[in-house]
């Protein structure tokens, strides 16, 4: 399949996982460019075990959907047969649950053409398995021992087919979840940042007084010291002033922001 092709069902397929109505449904199908990576289809429903494999499989190369109820050819055309009967969503779930991680997202939709006008899925029924996946959990493990599988085991989609990942996808897989945590903890810095910058600004006057009566009150003030002593300078007085310090505070606050947003 060329990179046109293939970017445009990767579209589609993106396009359902977002809204999943009749029309991006139909869409696909209409397509008729067959399986990939975040693609396949099945006639119709089979064992739990094997479809919970393609299922963590396409979950692993960034998310997609199984659409039942659709036959691809061997010289890749489709068939839109339509399964006999709408399965119980809650039953299926059930079923895959106890091979799948916590963490992985999936939902069914249901697809009733029984009453369309249109000409090509009139009567028929579908199901869409619609599979997410984010990088921060990569990757979604195999959770239970099986007859074709171990726990622990690591699905991936190469092509069309779902096989165990080998190192370098997996150290793929790690990479993008390194890299989303990454973004993950320089998010909750910035708000942080951003914060501190606050209180600094809340720290630092943005007007300066230069009243004469000001100016008389400090004087007074520094008469009656000489009352208690004469006045010596204090060694240990910053020669720096609260708002100079402030504001170089918040210079090399904006400088880190910066750095967080990836500015500089």
């Amino acid at each position: 399949m060329d990179n046109f092709n293939s970017g445009k069902i990767k579209e589609m397929v993106y396009d359902v996982l977002q809204n999943p109505t009749r029309e991006n449904f139909i869409d696909i199908l209409d397509n008729g460019l067959g399986e990939q990576d975040n693609l396949d289809f099945k006639v119709q429903w089979i064992e739990a075990q094997k479809l919970a494999e393609i299922l963590l499989g396409i979950a692993n190369s960034g998310g997609g959907a199984i659409i039942l109820g659709v036959k691809e050819n061997e010289d890749g055309t489709l068939e839109s047969i339509g399964l006999s009967k709408i399965e119980d969503k809650e039953k299926i779930h059930s079923k895959m649950a106890k091979f799948l991680p916590e963490t992985i997202k999936f939902e069914i939709a249901d697809f009733d053409f029984s009453n369309e006008s249109y000409s090509k899925l009139k009567g028929r029924l579908f199901q869409l398995i619609l599979i997410y996946s984010e990088d921060i959990n990569l990757p979604y493990i195999w959770e239970k021992d099986s007859n074709s599988a171990e726990a622990g085991s690591i699905f991936f989609r190469r092509g069309t087919k779902t096989v165990k990942a080998n190192s370098y996808e997996i150290n793929e897989m790690l990479d993008k979840r390194l890299e989303a945590t990454y973004v993950e903890q320089s998010s909750l810095h910035l708000e942080e940042h951003l914060k501190q910058l606050n209180t600094l600004y809340k720290n630092m006057s943005s007007q300066m007084y230069s009243s004469s009566v000001i100016s008389n009150l400090f004087k007074n003030m520094s008469a009656f010291g000489t009352l208690a002593g004469t006045p010596q300078n204090n060694p240990y007085y910053p020669k720096e002033s609260y708002d100079e310090f402030i504001a170089k505070m918040i210079e090399k606050k904006k400088m880190k922001i910066e750095k967080v947003l990836d500015l500089k």
